[in-house]
This record gives structure tokens, sequence and C-alpha cells, in this order.
């Protein structure tokens, strides 16, 4: 059986141990044997696990990549006074398998070549390690550059792990290039600290609408930018940890508007500010102007950019910190960095991400196949670029989560958040798509907490990370932190229906029905007869017992387990069994077996509902069998508890 995790990986080797064998192979033996005695009790100090020895070498896991980063420095600090030799030790964060003891995947074979390059008596990893310790007291890290690695795709950021002080011995270079920015952002830092203190501000976050750029020199090659610069500054300003940045769904609801600043100030009467402004393009160089309103619509700032076309990710991160300024929003050191230090990309990926990701909002499998077109295009034309393969994985993890999910979608979902976040350990989207195939795919739970929670640090304003959090909460019997993280994310992105009538749901399931039906009329003012609304008004009433209203509402929604559910209990046998006819005549796939589980469960038919539960491969959905199913009938069978185990999960509460 294989077992997948995302892990730290360790690996050590004696430098020039082939030349010691042959000087002198006995003493040699007896370092190696030394060097174990002194490894093995480090790792199990810092909670690893020793996998394995490989000669002079060895081979440790850990789940966190803070203790495997002081567990192999003081490894290093206990050769250089013990053994009268020099260590290599490489470290990385990514993903292995494991299949009867044995342990491989990218994880294992980067932090293997990592370790074959550091220095002699040092300890190098790579910038998933690097991202994952940053800021922590005593640990610093020097970059070593971009390495190209044997049997590794593209080039590797690679650092070089420094306890205690920066030495003196920093190149020019690098005091130029990062020092000294460091240096200025904290002065910036504390004069910003003290002029928010002084203007007696006492609100803590901000919310802020960027309205969708008007496109001044209309040409319709070129109208994908208006999108995708507006994504560009919602993504970066979602960066700044104190505002709260409306996504871009939510925006693009003003696009046809003929006020949109008005328009959207009434509809978001919470928002406390909004960007509008216009895009400009002339052969390869691009004008932005911009306004800075509040909620009186009185106009805070302006200002004009111009720049070249490759240089937009740039562009829209200082565009960010120039608001966050003028809004008096501190910007931390790792905040500034991940906003400003942005590669340049080709125009011609941004067409490609647009229109990938107006296929993948059709929700049809003809536009999921397009959408894939477009991605694996950008991708081609961009391998080197971490944006372009988390977008890839997001786009994949919607296409898991619908009703005809493609083949091995779940597969290349993770595969491709993998690859981003080994291209760049900061990148907040991937660390949310990974988050959500350990959830929904691998059912790696604890893998999946740790992915939310890094993605949040590192982008708050990523409504669809929280969105999903919420839904893993409630899989976990956390149902409160899950009505407060589906709040943030109906706060991020308030005008998608999805956010508000799911957060209905999650009050019916708590019992507080007065606050699930202003959320479910809420939904209906925003997008009026959506089906997603209707199914769940059908699961308010289901819960009620008021069949009736909830068959009307299933039938409306198109629901057919809801449907035939509500007709069991109401006493009406027969129709419910029609709804069950009418679902068996749709070819099955593994979200119609979900259907049929819940169906089948209603009716007490066991064996059926046991068939349908393990069908292969499983919808993203089966995990919450664990909570959408109550008869205790199919909870008491033995078959139910490995299902659970099967899928990592504990038995519901009260069995």
């Amino acid at each position: 059986m294989q077992e997948r995790r995302l892990a730290a990986i360790m690996f050590t080797d004696i430098v020039g141990y082939t030349a010691l064998m042959g000087k002198d192979e006995h003493n040699t033996l007896e370092l190696v044997h030394k060097n174990i005695l002194i490894q093995k009790p480090l790792v199990e100090k810092y909670n690893g696990k020793w996998l394995k020895e490989m000669g002079d070498g060895s081979m440790a896991q850990f789940s966190s990549a803070l203790e495997a980063v002081r567990c192999a420095n003081e490894i290093q600090e206990a050769a250089k006074r013990e053994l009268n030799a020099q260590l290599r030790i490489g470290v990385h964060l990514g993903d292995i398998t494991i299949e009867k003891d044995e342990i491989y995947g990218d994880g294992v074979n980067v932090a293997s070549r990592i370790e074959s390059i550091a220095e002699p008596g040092s300890v190098f990893v790579s910038e998933a390690i690097y991202g994952a310790i940053k800021g922590v007291r005593g640990i610093n890290a020097q970059f070593q550059g971009e390495k190209k690695l044997k049997n590794v795709d593209g080039p590797v950021r690679v650092y070089k792990i420094v306890t205690g002080e920066l030495p003196d011995s920093l190149s020019q270079e690098t005091w130029r290039k990062y020092v000294l920015p460091a240096i200025f952002i904290v002065l910036v830092a504390i004069v910003g600290i003290w002029r928010f203190t002084v203007s007696g501000s006492g609100k803590s976050s901000k919310t802020i609408l960027v309205l969708p750029l008007e496109f001044i020199n209309a040409d319709s090659s070129n109208q994908f930018l208006v999108q995708s610069i507006t994504e560009e500054l919602i993504r970066n300003l979602g960066k700044v940890n104190s505002l709260i940045v409306i996504n871009s769904i939510t925006s693009r609801v003003f696009e046809a508007s003929v006020s949109p600043l008005s328009d959207a100030r009434n509809r978001l009467d919470k928002t406390d500010y909004f960007v509008q402004g216009s895009i400009e393009i002339e052969e390869s160089r691009v004008t932005i102007k911009l306004d800075l309103y509040d909620k009186n619509e009185d106009r805070l700032w302006s200002k004009s950019y111009n720049d070249d076309l490759t240089m937009l990710p740039e562009l829209a991160g200082n565009i960010a910190i120039d608001i966050s300024e003028t809004l008096k929003v501190k910007v931390g050191p790792d905040e500034y960095y991940r906003i400003t230090e942005l590669k340049p990309i080709d125009p011609k990926i941004y067409e490609l991400w647009v229109k990938a990701l107006n296929q993948l909002y059709k929700w049809t499998p003809e536009s999921f196949a397009n959408a894939r077109v477009y991605f694996n295009e950008a991708v081609d034309k961009s391998p080197g670029d971490a944006r372009t393969w988390a977008m890839l994985s997001e786009g994949l993890v919607t296409m898991g989560h619908s009703g005809s999910p493609p083949p091995g979608v779940w597969q290349e979902a993770k595969a491709a958040a993998l690859r981003s976040l080994q291209l760049d350990s900061l990148n907040a989207e991937a660390w949310a798509a990974l988050a959500h195939t350990k959830t929904y795919f691998e059912w790696d739970y604890e893998g999946a907490e740790y992915g939310y929670n890094k993605a949040n640090e590192l982008n708050p304003s990523i409504a669809m990370n929280h969105y999903h959090y919420a839904w893993h909460l409630y899989l976990h019997d956390r149902l409160d932190e899950a009505i407060e993280e589906h709040k943030l994310a109906q706060e991020l992105d308030p005008l998608k229906p999805g956010h508000t009538y799911w957060l209905g749901w999650l009050y019916v399931e708590k019992g507080d029905y007065e606050k699930a039906m202003i959320e479910i009329k809420r939904a209906t003012r925003i997008r009026e007869n959506a089906p997603g609304i209707f199914r769940r008004l059908g699961y308010y009433y289901l819960k009620k017992e008021q069949y009736d209203s909830a068959i009307y509402a299933y039938e409306k929604g198109q629901d057919n387990a809801g449907l035939g559910i509500s007709y069991f209990r109401k006493g009406e046998f027969d129709k419910g069994m029609e709804v069950i006819q009418k679902v068996l005549a749709y070819p099955l796939n593994s979200y119609r077996a979900v259907t049929r589980c819940k169906l089948y469960a209603e009716i007490d038919s066991l064996d059926r509902f046991f068939e349908y539960a393990n069908y292969e491969p499983p919808h993203a959905f089966s995990p919450w069998f664990r909570k959408t199913i109550t008869n205790p009938k199919v909870i008491n069978d033995p078959r139910y508890r490995q299902l659970m185990d099967k899928m990592n999960l504990p038995m519901p509460e009260g069995y």
C-alpha cells in the first residue's frame, strides 16, 4: 500500500569518503560507525525518522522543516567536534511516496542532489525549506543561486544555512541586493508604525476593491490585459496582511457597469476603499492611471505608471506598495519581498491564463478541455514560472470538484502544485492547491492543514483557500472554526453566491436556522434562481422536516439526492424510488456514485451503499460521507469503519 505525504528529507555524507577508504579502510569504517552514532540520537531528538544508511551517507525524514534544519545544524556542530572529517548535508521539503518501507519521490531526489553540491561542513537547503524557516531567530540563509541539479527539471534555488549572525564576508553584491534593502525596509516600517500610531487609527484591517480597469485604446488582441492586470493588482495587494482585498469574481461584477464606483460603493457597503483606473497600450509599453477613493467617493490618491509589458508583475507590486503606503498600512519585510521580488513575464502568458480561466468558469466538460489546452500551452511557453504551474494546479482542482472530473486530474493537480513550490516556495496559490489535493484526493489531513495555513500566511486574501479550509474543518468536527473561515471567504468575495449559500448550509448544521435563512436570502439577492441556492434551501427545509417545501426547492435546484431523500422521509416511497430509477439511468461516474450512496443509505440498502461508496476512483466529496450519512444501520456496519479507515478518518462522533 502506498502512502504519500509532504516531508522534509535530509541527506548527509562524509566528504572524501572514497579517498579515505583507499588510504585506511579500517579507520574509515570506524568513522562511518561513529558518524551514525552521532546522527541517530539527534534525528530522534528533533522528532525525525531515521530511514536508511547508504555507505558513508544517511537519509532521514522530518514532518517539520524547522526541526530538520535544526537537526542538520546540530549534526554539523557535533561532527566538527567529534569527527576527524567533514560532512555535506542537504535538506528539501517535498512530496514523498512510501511503499513497503521504501521511500521515493521528488522530495527524496531533490534533497539528495542538493546534498551533493553542498560545501564541506555546511547545510544547503532548497527554497521550499527556506520559505518555511524564514524569519526564525538564530537561523539565517545565504542565497547560493539557481542550480541545475541532475535529473531535476529546471533550476532549483539553493540556500546555505548560517546560524547566529550573518558573517562579515558577505559580498558587496549581497549587501547591495539584499542587506541594504532589508535595512531600508525596516526603517520604513518603523516610520510607518509611528505614522500609523500618530494618526490615531484604531482599525487593524482595511477592505479594498480593485475595480476592472478601463481599456483606453481598445484593441481586441490586448483586451485580455485588462482582466490580467486587475488580477495582478488584487494578487499583490492580497499579500499585505493588514488589507482585506476583495477577490476578482466580485470585481468582475462591475465590468459592464456605467458607474462602477458608485455601484460598487452601494452594493459593498462594508468596503473602505476603491481603486479605479485605466490602461493604455502602445506597442510594448503599458500606461496605467489609477485613483484611490474612500467610501464617500473622495479621491485620496492618484498616480500614473508606465513600463514595459513584460514588467507587469513588478509594476503591479510597486502599485500595491504605493497604495499600502497611502493607506498607512504596515508592509513587513517578508510581505515587501513577496510583493516586489517578481520575475518579468511574457504578456502572451497572461493571455493564456485569462483564456483558461474564462473557459474554466463555464463549468462544462468541453470548457474544461479548452481550459486545459490553454493552461498546458502556458506551461510549455513558461516552464520555469511558478505562477503558471500554480494556476494550472488551481484549475485542475476546480475540475476535480465537478460532476465529471477528468481522469487523473487530482494527480496532475498535485504534480503541478509541487512543481510550482519547487520553483517558488513562497507561492501562496501553490500551497493552497497542494492543500486541496491533500484533503480531497490523498486524504492526508495533517499535510492539508499545513498547506492551508501556509497559504493564508503568505496571502490571507485568497477567498477559495478559506472556503476549502472551512470544509476541511467541518469534516473534522470543527464546525465553529469552519463557520468563521467560511465568513472570511464570504468577506473576500461577497458577490460570489456560493460563499454565502454554503455558509447558510453550515448554519443549518449548527442548528442556527435563523442565520441560515439570512444567508440563503442574501445569496438570492446576489444571484436570483441560482441552482445552488435552491439546493441549500432544500436542505434547510429537510432538516426542519418541512418536506413539501424541501421537495419544491430540490426540484428547482435539480438535486436528485435531496429530492429522493425528501420523498422517502415524507413517506412517498414510490416517488423516491422513481428518483432512484432516474439516477440509475445516468452513466455512472464518481460524482453520480456519491448521489447513489446518499439515496441507498436513506432506504437501508447497505450492500448498494457500500458498492458505490467504494467506487474507483472516488470523488472529491467522498470523505464527507462521514458527515452526510447519518443512518445508524450504515454506520454500525463493519464496512463503514473500513471505509473510514481507507479515507484516514475517525468514526463519527458517538460511534
